[in-house]
């Protein structure tokens, strides 16, 4: 294994407790290949759906174009242009949050680039396939995924479930990496300071 391998096998390891906007829904073995397919063949993009898809081929071409110019400029840019996907899919359909294509809801998840655990209300099936719709706090990055149920345990009124990413964009998977180290280094710095406090006290 290479020296670029391990650092970035030990970056995906990380983990941390974190809260997120989270939304599955379980899909058949024939789903999920034909949502990734449709995803590689451009059909489809792997970001949180809006009812007003035909706007976000148009943006992400000019958000392309501008991030090779300017980068900052293009990162607030993004950063609104989910935000506004957002609030147009809140608009959009029933059918897409009974679907679980937004993710509405708060959870609090261990976290890596690899995978998540949470608690769920229902027992989900060892080896099923999610489809997971994922918002990042508080940058409001928001992204679809797919994972399977690798473990699952009774837990505090509810049943954790253990997943493993089974398909991820990289870019995905660098912004959740880089959510995961500032997330990390904030914690530290709490712990840090809290000490600090201790000696004083």
């Amino acid at each position: 294994m290479t020296r670029e391998n391990e650092n970035r096998e030990q970056r995906e390891s990380i983990r941390i407790k974190d809260r997120i906007l989270l939304s599955y829904y379980p899909v058949t073995q024939e789903e999920f290949k034909s949502k990734v397919q449709e995803y590689i063949e451009g059909v489809e993009d792997p970001w949180v759906d809006s009812c007003h898809p035909t706007f976000q081929k148009d943006i992400k071409k000019h958000l392309k174009n501008i991030k090779d110019r300017d980068k900052d400029m293009a990162a607030v840019l993004e950063i609104l242009d989910q935000k506004l996907n957002m609030i147009l899919g809140l608009i959009g359909t029933e059918e897409m949050c009974d679907r679980g294509s937004l993710p509405n809801k708060l959870y609090k998840v261990d976290l890596s680039a690899k995978g998540l655990g949470f608690l769920a209300k229902e027992k989900l099936s060892r080896g099923n396939i999610l489809s997971l719709s994922i918002g990042l706090l508080p940058e409001h990055y928001f992204f679809t995924c797919f994972a399977k149920v690798v473990r699952i345990e009774k837990r505090d009124g509810g049943w954790f479930a253990g997943l493993k990413f089974v398909w991820i964009t990289e870019d995905d998977q660098e912004k959740l990496i880089e959510h995961i180290f500032s997330r990390q280094v904030l914690y530290l710095r709490m712990r840090r300071q809290q000490k600090e406090k201790g000696r004083k006290g």
